[in-house]
């Protein structure tokens, strides 16, 4: 944001307003403030929405920059405020024909008041800030897409790294336990190969959107890769753990069969769980917390690999002899 707030300010200084907001949004109920300057600007960040919809959607449907004198309602400064909106200019950004945001200036020295030059210069910087927000946006999609995996939308192994760090120095700290679960999908090649390609990967779909469901309010889930996902549990005992697990695993094998678009039946599918609790790891004490991640992943997926080697479709809770790197 600070490239906003830099032309938000870069703006302020070229027609003396006294404070200013630039708010960001395609209709009135969607504008937010992202950046504020001059007095009261705090207040204005806090608030989000702007004070006065009504001036906003006049400013929203116009194309050009326009005054306004003793506006009714104040759109800049609370009431509380000993500062008061003599004048505002207001200034549409538009990325074409779409409306993306309002530039806000308020109150400028000496003339106090907005000249047609300021029109004309607000204008112009009303350009760069409209290019600035637009590349904003489109690096925070990039950065969401580098943390999501594409096909099934859940975070990826990118994010899991510096999350499950987080979650188990958290869990350190609060002297409480955590669990990881590797979760792999059964039997996906004969899906590949019986149903094509295209079923496996709306397998994958159906099975990641099943484990977030299953998740919810209690889990994160990661698309690991391959056929594998990964959820952690940051607050965990061994019964709640295991409940999960099996909650997973039964929810994936109800909800993921049906038909395809554009045609064809998917199969049942199932899943196979290995589960890894911190406090069941050897030798805690000392540890960083990225050594006891690597301990994590390994117990869990040994703990999988029995799951697998049992017959599958089942749950597996690692024991002390999985942790061993």
């Amino acid at each position: 944001m600070r490239v906003l707030e830099e032309g938000l300010a870069a703006a302020a200084l070229s027609v003396r307003a006294n404070a200013g907001a630039l708010y960001v949004g395609q209709t009135v109920e969607s504008l937010r403030c992202v950046a504020a300057c001059g007095p009261g600007a705090k207040l204005l960040l806090d608030r989000g929405a702007p004070p006065d919809p009504g001036l906003s959607k006049r400013a929203l449907a116009r194309r050009t920059p326009f005054v306004i004198s003793s506006p009714s309602t104040d759109p800049q400064f609370p009431a509380s405020s000993s500062q008061g909106t003599r004048v505002a200019l207001l200034t549409p950004l538009h990325d074409g024909a779409r409306s993306v945001g309002v530039l806000q200036l308020v109150n400028p020295k000496s003339p106090a008041r907005f000249t047609s030059r300021d029109r004309k210069v607000v204008a112009g910087l009303s350009s760069y800030i409209t290019t600035a927000l637009i590349q904003t946006s489109s690096l925070r999609r990039q950065a969401g897409l580098a943390a999501h995996d594409p096909l099934t939308g859940l975070r990826n192994v990118r994010k899991l790294g510096s999350e499950l760090t987080k979650a188990v120095s958290a869990a350190r700290r609060g002297e409480r336990d955590m669990a990881i679960m590797f979760v792999d999908v059964d039997h996906l090649k004969r899906v590949n190969s019986k149903f094509g390609h295209a079923a496996g990967s709306e397998a994958l779909k159906r099975t990641g959107r099943a484990l977030d469901e299953a998740a919810a309010g209690v889990g994160a889930v990661f698309r690991f890769g391959g056929d594998e996902f990964i959820v952690v549990q940051k607050r965990a005992s061994k019964e709640s753990a295991r409940a999960l697990a099996n909650h997973l695993r039964s929810h994936v094998a109800a909800s993921t069969a049906g038909s395809m678009r554009p045609g064809g039946t998917l199969p049942t599918i199932t899943v196979s769980v290995g589960v890894a609790m911190l406090n069941g790891l050897r030798h805690l004490n000392g540890q960083p917390s990225r050594d006891l991640k690597a301990r994590l992943m390994t117990a869990a997926d040994r703990a999988l690999f029995r799951a697998k080697a049992a017959g599958r479709n089942r749950v597996v809770l690692a024991t002390g002899r999985d942790d061993r790197l």
